[in-house]
This record gives structure tokens, sequence and C-alpha cells, in this order.
């Protein structure tokens, strides 16, 4: 063989293999294709139900839609009509809040009134009352007053009685006393002792259940409740008891004078049950207000 012949043959090897590359090529790139037109055909479909489904769905929802948008536009129309009633009724209302309101500023100026007038009332009644009190106070002082000085006047009536009865008594005392005076110069001594026994005579008796108590305590001089109505009478002798604490003998008292005796209370002389001076005696030995006194012992029978 010819190089010609070899070149040829070599070029027609290379124009072989060229075609069967491009032939290669071209069966790989329609495969591919088909592959391709397959792959978007299937997927065209799926797109196309997948839009049929999803516009089926849109059209449901439409046809909701539009039926909540008919009832929406019926309660749309029931709520304007309500709208326009609750209107005329807010207006009906506002005019009836402005009589009430008109109403109430009338009343407020009413009640201001009132209120004054009510007041003016309390303060007139407080004065009232502040006056009442006072008058009430000055009258019942003026009444404890009038029975002070009744009793008072009763007191001086009965210490001038008692006095009086005192100075009578003194006199016929004094007068007797000078008859016996009279007497005894005339008898001589030998007569003296049965006319000094004639003019010293006992206290007065009294009864075994008088019962009195201490209303003043002046040093040795108390006051107490008895007197000459209860036969209290001067040189009669009364014990002093304290019935607290179980009782207790403070001594005895004395009425020393005519001048100390009243008929609902007399002034006497205390003697304590320890012979020694006041000044030395206990708070407990010393008489106070609400003692006792009784009959001494020779009549009760009963001193601790």
């Amino acid at each position: 063989m010819t190089w010609f012949g070899k070149i040829l043959a070599f070029v027609v090897f290379v124009g072989v293999l060229a075609w069967i590359f491009f032939t290669t090529q071209a069966f790989v790139t329609r495969t591919n294709w088909k592959k391709r037109a397959d792959e978007n055909e299937a997927a065209l479909k799926a797109a196309l139900a997948a839009r049929d489904t999803e516009f089926n769905r849109y059209a449901a929802k439409e046809a909701a839609l539009k039926s909540l948008w008919t009832v929406a536009e019926g309660n749309s129309n029931a709520y304007q009509k309500q709208t326009k009633e609750l209107s005329d009724r807010v207006a009906a209302t506002a005019g009836d809040l402005k009589k009430m309101q008109d109403a109430y500023v009338k009343g407020d100026v009413d009640t201001t009134k009132l209120q004054a007038n009510l007041a003016s009332n309390l303060l007139e009644l407080d004065t009232v009352r502040k006056r009442n009190q006072d008058l009430e106070g000055a009258y019942v002082a003026l009444v404890v007053e009038t029975e002070n000085a009744k009793k008072e006047e009763v007191k001086a009536k009965n210490s001038a009685r008692l006095a009086l009865a005192i100075a009578d008594d003194n006199a016929k005392k004094v007068e007797e006393l000078l008859n016996r005076v009279n007497e005894l110069k005339q008898s001589g001594a030998g007569g003296r002792d049965a006319v000094l026994k004639s003019i010293e005579k006992p206290p007065p008796p009294i009864l075994s259940n008088l019962r009195g108590e201490v209303a003043e305590v002046a040093g040795e001089l108390l006051t107490i409740t008895v007197g000459a109505d209860a036969g209290v009478g001067v040189g009669t002798v009364l014990d002093v008891y304290r019935t607290e604490g179980g009782g207790r003998y403070l001594g005895t008292v004395k009425v020393t004078s005519a001048l100390n005796l009243f008929p609902k209370q007399a002034i006497v002389t205390f003697t304590p049950s320890r012979n020694v001076p006041l000044d030395r005696l206990t708070i407990a030995e010393l008489p106070k207000k609400g003692d006792q006194v009784r009959p001494p012992e020779a009549l009760t029978g009963n001193r601790p």
C-alpha cells in the first residue's frame, strides 16, 4: 500500500472514530432529552393536578366565604338596625340624663340649704343643751344648797332648843345648887356629904342595843352619830370598836360637856385602850371615820 493509501486509511479511520463519537453523543443527547422530556411531562402533569386540587380547594373556600359574607351581611344589616335603635335610645337617655342632671343641680342647691339649716339647728340645739345642762347643774347645786340649808336650819333649831333646854336646866341646877349651899351652910359639916351626893348624879342609863359610828376625828375629840335623841347624856361612856380585820377594841369615849351634846350627834373625848398618850399609839390603835361606838361591856359583855 502506498503512503497515500495509508494516509487515506488513517483519515478514514479518524473519520470513523469521529462519526462514532458524534453518533454516541447524539444517542446520549437524545436519551437525556427523552428522559428530561418524560420528567418534565410528569412534573407538568403533577403541577396540573396540584393546580386543579388547589383550584378546587380555593373554589370551596370561595363558596364558604360567600356564604359567610351573606351571613355577615345579614348580621350587619341587623346590627345596623340595632345600632339605630340604640342610637335612638342613647339620644332619649341623654335627654333624660340632662333632665336628671338639672334636677340634681337643683336638688344639690336645696340640699346645701337644708344642710346649712341643719347645721344652724344643730348649733342652736347644742347651745340649748349646754344651757340646759348648766341650768340643771345650777338647779342641782341650788337644791343641794337648799337641802343643806334646811339641814343646817333644823340643826340650828335643834341646837337652839337644846341650848335653851340646857340653859333652863343649868338655871334650875344653879338655883338648886344655891339652895343646897344655903342648906349646907345652915346644917354645917354633918350634912355636907348628903348634899354632895345629891349634887353628883350619875349619867342617865343607855340602851344595850345602841349603835353609832365615828363621823369625824380631831385628835382626842371624836364626833359620833348618836346624841341626845338616843339617850346619850353628859357622862355617858361608850366603847369604840373597829369591825375591819376581824374586829378590834380601841378604847372608850365620854361626853364631858352638855355643850358638846346634840340631838343626832355628840362630841366626845377618846381614851385609848392602852394607857399611853395618843402620839404613842399606832395607826391601827387610833380611831377613824366609820368605827363603831357601842355601850360598854357592862351592858353587852362582848368586849374582846
